[in-house]
């Protein structure tokens, strides 16, 4: 089941509606005597509401849970950055003359030496023609001047004067044949074209750009990364990035080039990583970027999403015997929407992530699947000397199986008094839901419901 990394908190506050209805209903019908003899709480037949009745039954919370499980997670340094293209040019005029042909579009793919597009070439070919005819005259002359120099019968100079006339002849015929040359357009590397900016019969000038193509296989993505991370990084480390078009699908990437310096403004080195588009990523995406710096195989691993938001320490709550179990966990490696668990958990565990708000160690829950249908049965009743009830936070549980040991009652594991936090405390809070990816409008809205719950009896 894939969690999301934060609350549906409108699912799950509809859900919730709907239980404290059809339970306080079920209460009401067994107050006024509608419930079978022997009921629970041990009360006499027939007693009820006012009577001195057992006591109305809590309402279950509906949640959703997710198991503790072992996979190899890894240690990444998150940053972002914007995909460029190695090779991306412009494809130039070399010489001015009106397009009489365009051989490509934008967005088509070409080849190295592919023809682009021809320039009107009737002037050049006149030109060369002309420079044809004078170097043959040229070349006649020199032939003739170098004969009689043989013959002594010219002098050495008008030789010269000549073979030079022959020389200025050849290279003028070179000059206008590449001139000609140049109206066939030609790609200079494989790649797309990703800009077009003339339009056919246009009369184009020296230099004028026709075309611009960029090679996207691979790209580029330059990240600045900490100085203090300078240790950790090394040619050839493997990347990923994600963007926004594909999801959360992952593009490897390998650390290409290492700045030799660090940018004495920011106290960054500037990274390059070499990108597999697989032909779905294009130059301009805004990329966040992930570099692996080590891996652990065989990790306790859960959804980030199962962290809770409302207490000072990093707790979670463990689903056990219909009732909410709060732990205190130790956290490692933070791999996008999973978190290494370090200590407080054991494989095959469930804890919420779904439904967690307002949770109090304790608190009778009732299990959903991803469409919202319950999957365990919600107790009958509280239980006030049960695992997790009215006891002490941390009091083993009754069957000694999910909560054998003391997991503590100490600052770690309670749900902060927002009345009574010091300014340090609460901003440790906020820290916390700010590396949970909550915004700050998000964070305010959160402390808002926690203050009104804790108002109105809420809190644990």
């Amino acid at each position: 089941m894939k969690t999301p990394t934060r609350p549906r908190s409108s699912l799950l506050a509809c859900a919730v509606a709907l239980g404290l209805i059809a339970l306080a209903g079920c209460g009401g019908d067994k107050a006024a005597g509608g419930g079978p003899p022997g009921a629970s709480g041990g009360g006499r037949p027939g007693a009820g509401g006012f009577g001195g009745g057992p006591p109305t039954q809590a309402a279950a919370v509906p949640v959703e849970t997710a198991p503790v499980v072992r996979r190899d997670i890894s240690s990444y340094i998150e940053t972002n950055g914007t995909l460029e293209a190695e090779n991306e040019v412009d494809i130039i005029a070399r010489v001015s003359a009106p397009i009489t042909e365009l051989g490509t579009e934008e967005g088509r793919a070409v080849r190295k030496g592919q023809v682009v597009a021809r320039l009107e070439q009737d002037e050049l070919r006149a030109r060369l023609d002309v420079s044809k005819v004078a170097l043959e005259e040229a070349k006649l002359a020199h032939e003739r001047a170098r004969k009689l120099n043989e013959q002594q019968l010219i002098s050495v100079e008008q030789f010269e004067q000549a073979r030079n006339r022959f020389d200025t002849a050849r290279a003028e015929l070179e000059g206008n044949q590449i001139q000609l040359d140049y109206t066939v357009v030609k790609a200079p590397f494989d790649g797309l074209i990703v800009a077009r900016y003339v339009d056919y019969a246009q009369q184009v000038a020296v230099n004028t750009p026709l075309f611009r193509i960029s090679d996207f296989d691979p790209l580029l993505c330059p990240i600045r990364v900490p100085e203090r991370e300078l240790p950790l990084l090394e040619l050839g480390q493997d990347a990923y990035v994600v963007v926004e078009a594909w999801g959360d699908r992952r593009f490897d990437a390998k650390v290409l080039r290492i700045s030799p310096v660090v940018d004495a403004a920011t106290g960054t080195i500037k990274v390059t990583l070499e990108v597999a588009s697989e032909g779905k990523l294009r130059p301009g995406m805004f990329a966040r970027a992930y570099l692996k710096t080590a891996s652990r195989p065989d990790a306790l691993v859960i959804p980030k999403a199962a962290l809770s938001l409302e207490s000072i320490g990093d707790t979670v709550y463990v689903a056990a015997d219909a009732k909410a179990v709060r732990r205190e966990v130790s956290l490692g490696f933070q791999e996008g929407d999973s978190v290494e668990i370090l200590d407080g958990l054991a494989e095959g565990e469930e804890v919420v992530v779904i439904g967690q708000d307002g949770l109090s160690d304790g608190t009778p829950i009732q299990i959903l699947d991803a469409a919202g249908a319950p999957v365990a049965a919600a107790p009958e009743g509280a239980d006030s000397g049960g695992a997790s009830g009215s006891g002490a936070p941390g009091a083993p549980s009754a069957g000694g199986a999910t909560n054998a040991r003391d997991w503590g009652g100490g600052q770690g594991m309670q749900r902060m008094d927002l009345s009574k936090a010091t300014p340090e405390q609460l901003e440790r809070l906020k820290q916390t839901m700010r590396e949970r990816g909550l915004s700050e409008e998000e964070i305010e809205e959160r402390l808002k419901a926690m203050r009104e719950r804790q108002q109105g009896g809420g809190g644990s």
